[in-house]
């Protein structure tokens, strides 16, 4: 309520009062207080304070508060009882001032009451912002300060005191990665973020808290919650990545230039990058590389002809993305894959024949074997036929002059295979009549017979010693003289052996072993000559009958028969048969008396001669 104003009257008139006042000794009542604490938190109705007064007359006494501040209280009149009519608020005003009056029915006493205003733990710690939006990028380095959060609590002491915490991170698995400062409320990167492997955002839940205490009723700790919204930044740190691996394609040999294979795709593993993209083939599986590819589109398609034979079933590609530009570091960020084309067969060629060593094949026209005459069996002639289309039928026939004595196996086989020639008729493999088979083998093409090659296989046949010595006579008859000289050739029989092999290599033998003593022959040569010329006398034996044996270098025999008369020589004296005669004669007698004498010697040799030798011879009597 307002004080009255005091004018010139007014004066007068309380100078008067006083005087009749002090006429009357009736004494003003005394305000004992001075200064009053209050805790801002007293509840409306509570007690705030006793207005204490005495009065010295003992009259009875009347309070009451005025001024601009009285509002906040009612006191009651009697008792000086003051209690709160309004909240207080220190944090409005930490003092108040208020008059306070007491009246003792005559006199009233007034005195200006400041009042403290005691802090309770009434506000909470509020934060300058309803949240905290940032965008920190991915590669942000491990303890730098993210944001900084901000809480004011009006209260003092203890009360106001702000402490920071986080007590909720979104993702969960967010959760070490962010710290804040306890009285700071700097908000800290604890462990790497990733864009790519991590979450791209997170939500903190912060609370500021106090520490409440002080003598107020209300001193527990209070506390606000603010939210930090962290979006992960990406950065070009990630190589692009192919999806969709393997890659697998396929194309047929001879297709045109520009005929689509496959498409790659990379992706840039940075998605909040999302970098375009450049592609180009590094390196193929042979030269020169027959595909291209799109720069921006990683189309392969064909570049220039494609031959099967010539590169394979199949052809890899190592292609490469590279993003646009450079990474984090400075550097091209480029991932590689492997594309494996299988190039797809169409039948364009014909079989051929090959002559094939350890290593290698060389096509070849023109082959040769050797086997032995008579023989059955196969023919190695290192033979192969080969249709360089997949899975190629191929017919394989038998022409030429010689095609009787040989088949050829296989008769049919799917793209490569060993040929050989088998015996089918092994008589007609006689190297006394034939040394030399020519045949043609023939490979065609069982899809397209235009499609076929010609082989012309020159067989040597090879002699086998199948023949047996022959001597041209069965027996063989000569003469020769008795007595003739040790070695002495009587004749010289050979024999022949339609084997080549056995040419000038015949033995002889003359059989059997008792002929030996008289005649023997030369291993080599066939001469038959005199081994005992003692022994060969005609007037013992006259006629010797021998086998004579030729022996090839098979061991095959062939025999003749010798009949070998022995002619005569004058190697014989007469013999006068008995060698004395006594012959009485009368004297005077003629007598007759005939002498016998032989020659063992032939008639021509053994023409005898005679004559008398005379004698004397004494007479007996």
């Amino acid at each position: 309520m307002g004080r009255p104003t005091i004018t010139a009257s007014s004066l007068l008139l309380l100078t008067v009062a006083a005087l009749i006042t002090l006429t009357n000794a009736n004494l003003t009542p005394e305000i004992l207080n001075s200064l009053e604490s209050l805790c801002e938190d007293i509840p409306k109705g509570g007690d705030a304070f006793q207005i204490k007064a005495t009065d010295s007359d003992g009259d009875p006494l009347s309070y009451s508060i005025s001024g601009p501040n009285a509002g906040f209280f009612t006191v009651d009149k009697t008792t000086g009882m003051v209690t709160i009519n309004n909240q207080l608020d220190r944090e409005a005003r930490d003092s108040l001032v208020v008059t306070i009056e007491v009246s003792d029915g005559k006199n009233m006493a007034t005195k200006d009451l400041t009042i403290i205003l005691l802090d309770a733990n009434d506000n909470p710690p509020r934060f300058q912002a309803s949240s905290y939006n940032v965008d920190i990028k991915e590669n942000v380095d491990v303890g730098a300060i993210l944001f900084t959060v901000l809480a004011i609590d009006l209260d003092t002491g203890p009360a106001g005191a702000e402490k920071y915490s986080i007590a909720e991170v979104a993702p969960i698995e967010g959760e070490k990665l962010f710290s804040i400062s306890n009285r700071g409320g700097e908000v800290k990167l604890m462990q790497p973020l990733n864009y790519t492997s991590l979450s791209t955002f997170y939500r903190l839940k912060i609370i500021a808290s106090d520490d409440g205490g002080g003598s107020c009723a209300m001193n527990k700790p209070l506390s606000s919650i603010t939210y930090g919204f962290i979006t992960v930044v990406d950065v070009p740190d990630l190589n692009p990545r192919f999806i969709s691996l393997p890659y697998r394609g396929s194309v047929e040999e001879g297709s045109p230039v520009r005929t689509t294979v496959l498409t790659v795709l990379a992706l840039d593993q940075d998605t909040g990058v999302n970098d375009i993209m450049t592609y180009t083939i590094e390196a193929g599986s042979g030269e020169p590389v027959p595909f291209i590819i799109s720069d921006t589109t990683g189309v392969i398609s064909v570049s220039s002809e494609i031959d099967r034979e010539t590169i394979g079933n199949t052809f890899t590609l190592t292609v490469k993305a590279t993003e646009q530009k450079k990474n984090v570091y400075g550097e091209d960020a480029f991932a590689t894959a492997e594309v494996q084309i299988t190039i797809l067969d169409i039948n364009d060629n014909s079989p051929k024949f090959y002559s094939c060593g350890s290593k290698t094949c060389l096509e070849e026209s023109q082959f040769s074997g050797e086997i032995q005459e008579n023989s059955a069996g196969n023919l190695q002639i290192n033979m192969t036929v080969k249709d360089l289309d997949q899975d190629g039928r191929i017919i394989l026939e038998v022409a030429g002059e010689d095609k009787d004595a040989f088949a050829v196996n296989p008769t049919s086989t799917t793209s490569q295979s060993t040929v050989q020639l088998v015996v089918k008729d092994p008589q007609k493999l006689d190297f006394e009549k034939k040394i030399e088979m020519v045949l043609q083998v023939i490979a065609i093409d069982e899809e397209d017979k235009s499609k076929h090659s010609t082989a012309t296989v020159t067989i040597k046949i090879l002699d086998v010693n199948d023949n047996s010595p022959t001597f041209l006579e069965d027996t063989y008859k000569f003469n020769v003289s008795e007595h003739t000289n040790v070695n002495t050739t009587v004749a010289t029989i050979t024999a022949t052996d339609g084997d080549v092999i056995d040419k000038d290599n015949l033995t002889y033998r003359l059989l059997p072993q008792s002929i030996l003593k008289y005649f023997n022959v030369r291993e080599n040569t066939g001469e038959v000559y005199v081994t005992n010329s003692k022994l060969i006398d005609r007037e013992v034996n006259s006629l010797y009958s021998a086998t004579l044996q030729a022996r090839d270098t098979n061991n095959l025999i062939g025999t003749t028969v010798l009949e070998i008369s022995l002619t005569d020589i004058n190697d014989k004296p007469p013999k006068i048969n008995p060698n004395s005669y006594n012959v009485f004669v009368e004297e005077g007698k003629k007598f007759r008396l005939q002498i016998e004498a032989t020659d063992a010697d032939e008639p021509e040799s053994a023409q005898l001669k005679d004559s008398i030798c005379h004698r004397a011879h004494q007479v007996q009597r």
